[in-house]
């Protein structure tokens, strides 16, 4: 019925089916997915018989997971449901790549959304609206977020209603000032749909001093394959010297740097005006800015062995000699490879607010 094995019942297995049919012939597959967006299936097969079976539009069903394929005997196992997007024919092989239920938000038919209907509305539940559409299950989506949409948020017009779920997630970036924090985190809402066409809204909180990752990477735990840990670094939102001077008064002003900063990576100055006369407010939005972009943004690319079940949204730590620190970060994208040998890589590290984006949260910090 697919990729398993009935010798190591700790082997992760694959099965796949195309329209409640079994697909007996399968060589490969791989599974990517990242915040936001849909999750997506490869799968290369033998046979024309295989083949037959495929077409565009045909409902793709997948379980994985470790152990033997039994429900009786294990439950532990994820599901993609999707439908075939595009089909490679091959003499020998062929392959076809499914989408999961995303894709009906992205193509969907174009909706008028008037800010009548919306002003007052929990960002959260407005977007779980709109989810609610060609079989996508939101039944969990009943958290909120407690951010009210305003008639300012670039939300109305026609859209798709993936343009318009995404506009609201742009929204729903919520401030965080309590002891469990550095101060002025950022948290950011995100979206996914991670078991079979279940829709989830997930915000994560690796800044939290008391966050609990899902695995920690190190060398006792001796679960790095290759020391396959990649960083990457982006100084693009370095600020290390910031001006910022009253709209109302230009004599009124605050300057701040940090030259710790500045010896890393050079002064990078900017400058902002702000709707307040308050020197103390000012100085406070500098000391804010200051604190918030003085470092790089830091993420890893890592591949692990034997952690093929974790998903995004979840934490990683990461306990290694190269890093000054342990750091702790959120898994935005993955892929899983099923060939003759299993290989997951992950994607970690959240993308951080722009510039603006923080001070206008700084702004309306009442409504976040």
């Amino acid at each position: 019925m697919g990729i398993f094995n009935q010798v190591f019942p700790e082997s992760l297995y694959l099965v796949v089916k195309i329209d409640d049919i079994f697909l007996l012939t399968t060589t490969g597959a791989k599974i990517q997915h990242g915040v936001n967006g849909a999750r997506s299936f490869t799968c290369s097969f033998a046979g024309k018989e295989a083949l037959e079976h495929c077409r565009l539009g045909a409902k793709v069903e997948v379980n994985f997971g470790r152990g033997i394929p039994d429900k009786n005997i294990f439950n532990d196992d994820k599901t993609f449901i999707g439908i075939i997007k595009n089909i490679n024919p091959g003499n020998t092989v062929s392959t076809f790549t499914a989408l999961d239920y995303t894709t009906f938000l992205a193509e969907s038919q174009y909706v008028k959304f008037d800010a009548q209907d919306y002003i007052g509305e929990d960002l959260y539940f407005a977007a779980a609206r709109a989810c609610d559409y060609k079989g996508i299950d939101v039944s969990r989506l009943t958290r909120g977020s407690g951010i009210f949409i305003t008639k300012s948020m670039d939300l109305f017009g026609w859209k798709t209603r993936k343009e318009f779920i995404d506009a609201c997630f742009n929204e729903m970036k919520v401030l965080v000032n309590d002891d469990r924090h550095p101060v002025n985190t950022i948290k950011q809402w995100q979206y996914a749909i991670r078991d079979g066409t279940v829709m989830d809204f997930f915000l994560p909180d690796p800044d939290y001093n008391l966050a609990y990752p899902a695995v920690t990477l190190s060398e006792q735990n001796k679960n790095i394959v290759d020391e396959s840990v990649v960083s990457q670094i982006d100084t693009t939102r370095i600020i290390n010297a910031i001006t910022v001077v009253s709209k109302d008064d230009e004599t009124i002003f605050a300057q701040l740097e940090d030259f710790g900063s500045q010896t890393k990576y050079g002064v990078i100055g900017n400058f902002l005006s702000y709707p307040s006369s308050d020197k103390n407010e000012l100085e406070n939005v500098a000391y804010s800015v200051l604190n918030n972009f003085k470092e790089p943004t830091v993420s890893y690319v890592v591949s692990l062995a034997n952690h093929d079940n974790l998903d995004l949204g979840d934490l990683i730590k990461f306990d290694l000699p190269s890093l000054p620190k342990d750091d702790i970060k959120t898994i935005v994208n993955y892929e899983i490879s099923f060939e003759e040998t299993i290989k997951t890589t992950y994607q970690v590290g959240q993308s951080k607010v722009t510039f603006q984006e923080f001070i206008d949260i700084l702004k309306e910090p009442t409504d976040r």
